[in-house]
């Protein structure tokens, strides 16, 4: 967690490092990327109104995909009880 100050304004950053999913290769285990999804949802959940979470990787387009494609999935199963994984992997290719 940390902590900036410009003046009168104050900002936290919640930093999540993921090392589980090593650069180009393959990650041994969903497990871990699951996990990552539920403490940052539930993070974001108890502090409304902190701002968008933002997801970067070092290229910015494998594993940043796979988690936000992965983040819309978990949320389109809970609210609708299926995930249509080829709308969600096309409609980020459009917004990219």
């Amino acid at each position: 967690l940390c902590y900036f100050q410009q003046g009168s304004q104050s900002h936290s950053v919640k930093h999540y490092w993921y090392t589980s999913w090593p650069d180009h290769k393959t990650p041994d285990s969903a497990q871990p990327l699951l996990q990552l999804m539920l403490d940052v949802e539930e993070d974001r959940v108890e502090s409304p109104g902190r701002g968008p979470v933002i997801v970067h990787c070092s290229a910015g387009i494998g594993r940043t995909g796979c988690f936000i494609a992965t983040a819309i999935g978990c949320q389109q199963l809970k609210e609708e009880g299926v995930v249509d994984a080829l709308s969600i992997v096309c409609q980020l290719r459009v917004d990219r």
